[in-house]
């Protein structure tokens, strides 16, 4: 133990000899994915969807699609890409400490000569990799897919997600255990694999080969560099954390003491924000650099890479050096961006299933505190009973809300009225029931518009049809917007009411969300970007994020430019809209900056602005 130590400690001050070139390497790496590889993925994403016939997908579209022969080829060319973006930063210092162990010398572009050349057999190592593990992985997610077949699919998921009856820590053992198991056995195969890029960069194997050889070289080798694997994450965890958290801690104290205006403290935050990135690229660079020399180590230093390889030509550094300025340049369009927000644009709030918050969802209660809260729409679920009736509920059964098994499809109205879906949330709501869509509608009506999410559990009838005609009967046409996670529904809608405004509602996508034939997409704020609401109001449509009930997240979507916050507390949401309607761009940036590093803004008086 004490000699594996000593190792790691040995590779980490070679690391630190070599941090200077180590972080250029990683300059060149970043400037490397910048230009190729997310353009490489996103080409690949882009030609796979023109194979599907598609612009975009969403949600279960994605698994559908990558089960496809089409898909299952994109999913490992990205499977095989996203491997060779995990090893080029390594293999890049790799070359650099390599060099500096043969010639004693090293330069910018030693690692990017070297390395270089072989991308395409490290793509090649990515691709039987990850063909590998797929393999590995089928009969362990055989098993995850039949424990949660067979013990959470009897009740909808979110009564087992909300309460966690037995069969769901019965589920979550078998599920964790199989996940476990496959998560020990890729380790393990991966040990085995660890010298696969070196043979390839620096011995000129074919990718089977190396992996081949990789095998056979790490046998009796692997618990011993699993140890060496660990001191160093150890090791670089705690220099890491000792050293952000003084760094964080100066920027805490210089922001608290600070005698300047809210101008001072926007220049202090950008400063901070640059002082907060650099230390992230140095540590990168360095706790990267220390595993390079591991891995080096552990292919007993490759003799191939004497010969000095040729420079790169000079047009490509000017080249890197031109992106270099176009990256700083496209970051600073973005601050510019943030403070170019127009905070008097009209932003909706949307109750999510009413003032969820404050009331028992998608109830005539948390609909009407919804309304009170003075929310401009108000989202709601719908599906159909089994005598025809369209009633507001987002579960398939009865189980969360209200303990009861029945599901939806094989209720009646009769059934409905003696299920008590209030007392859950408090015993207060004992008197509410399922609500009718046509009540909710009328209930709304002239007060607040109604976002209607058509809900689909593969026992539909005419649900479209039904959502139309009580629509129309009710004269909220004018009042209403309609979406699903179903994009076959929206178009069917369309079909049936070309000139309705109808949405696609997404927790995950692929691709330009934007060209699906949809008015608003409704987006999971995990998702968000600043190109997708851009690109999405470019051609008309609108961008609702959901579900933020905090006001710093209400805040930060705000930032992005969207158009509609849904929230469980739109009481909340109506008050940072009014607080926002007061700050300037320049307030407006640092309460962004203070919340992407972490910073907490001292109180000031109007006066120091």
């Amino acid at each position: 133990m004490a000699h594996t130590v000593s190792d790691v400690l040995q590779h980490y001050k070679l690391a630190w000899r070599l941090r200077l070139p180590f972080v250029k390497t990683h300059v060149i790496f970043n400037i490397l994915m910048a230009s190729i590889f997310a353009p490489l993925m996103a080409l690949t994403v882009f030609v796979a969807l023109k194979l599907s016939g598609k612009p975009a997908l969403a949600d279960f579209d994605i698994a559908v699609f990558l089960l496809s022969p089409v898909g299952l080829l994109a999913g490992v060319t990205m499977a095989g890409l996203f491997i060779v973006l995990l090893v080029l930063d390594v293999s890049l210092m790799m070359a650099v400490a390599l060099r500096d162990h043969q010639a004693k010398s090293h330069d910018l572009w030693d690692g990017v000569s070297l390395v270089l050349p072989r991308l395409p057999a490290v793509f090649g190592v990515g691709v039987q990799l990850a063909l590998r593990v797929l393999v590995m992985a089928v009969p362990f997610l055989a098993i995850a897919g039949a424990a949660f077949v067979y013990w959470l699919t009897e009740h909808d998921i979110n009564y087992y997600l909300s309460q966690h009856p037995p069969e769901f820590r019965q589920a979550v053992m078998v599920i964790g255990g199989a996940l476990a198991a496959l998560i020990v056995l890729l380790i393990w195969r991966s040990l085995g694999w660890v010298l696969s890029v070196p043979l390839v960069v620096f011995d000129g194997l074919s990718p089977r080969a190396a992996i081949r050889e990789s095998q056979q070289r790490m046998q009796g080798r692997r618990v011993q560099f699993l140890g060496k694997l660990v001191i160093w994450a150890a090791m670089g965890g705690v220099i890491s954390l000792l050293l952000l958290a003084a760094v964080g801690m100066l920027l805490q104290l210089g922001l608290e003491f600070m005698p300047f205006g809210l101008r001072g403290v926007a220049v202090f935050l950008l400063l901070s924000t640059g002082v907060w990135a650099l230390l992230n690229l140095f540590l990168t660079a360095f706790t990267t650099g220390a595993l390079a020399v591991s891995f080096m180590e552990e292919a007993d230093w490759p003799r191939s890479g004497v010969q000095k390889a040729a420079r790169m030509p000079r047009v490509l550094l000017i080249m890197c050096v031109m992106l270099a300025l176009g990256v700083s340049v496209l970051g600073g369009l973005g601050v510019a961006g943030v403070m170019a927000v127009d905070s008097t644009r009209p932003v909706a709030v949307i109750a999510h299933r009413g003032a969820a918050g404050a009331r028992p969802e998608n109830t005539m209660a948390s609909v009407l505190k919804a309304i009170e809260d003075q929310t401009d729409w108000v989202e709601i679920d719908v599906q159909e009973t089994r005598d025809g009736a369209v009633v507001v509920i987002h579960d398939s059964d009865f189980m969360k809300v209200a303990g009861n098994p029945l599901k939806i499809w094989d209720a009646t109205l009769t059934d409905l009225e003696k299920i008590d879906i209030g007392s859950w949330y408090d015993p207060a709501y004992a008197a509410e029931r399922t609500p009718l869509l046509k009540d909710i509608l009328l209930a709304a009506k002239d007060k607040a518009g109604v976002v209607i999410e058509l809900k689909y559990y593969g026992h539909d009838e005419m649900l479209e049809q039904r959502v139309v005609d009580i629509v129309e009967e009710t004269g909220m046409q004018d009042q209403v917007k309609i979406m699903s996670l179903k994009y076959d529904a929206v178009q069917k809608m369309r079909t049936l009411r070309p000139d309705w405004t109808i949405g696609l509602l997404a927790s995950a996508s692929l691709g330009n969300m934007w060209k699906l034939d949809a008015d608003f997409l409704a987006v999971n704020s995990a998702t968000i970007s600043t190109r997708l609401v851009r690109s999405s109001q470019e051609v008309g449509k609108k961008v609702y994020v959901w579900t933020v009930n905090d006001a710093l997240s209400m805040s930060g979507m705000l930032s992005f430019g969207v158009d509609g916050l849904i929230t469980d507390e739109p009481a909340l949401a109506r008050q940072v809209l009014a607080d926002r309607r007061t700050l300037s761009g320049v307030e407006r940036l640092v309460l962004g900056l203070a919340g992407r590093i972490g910073l907490d803004l001292p109180e000031r008086d109007d006066s120091e602005s």
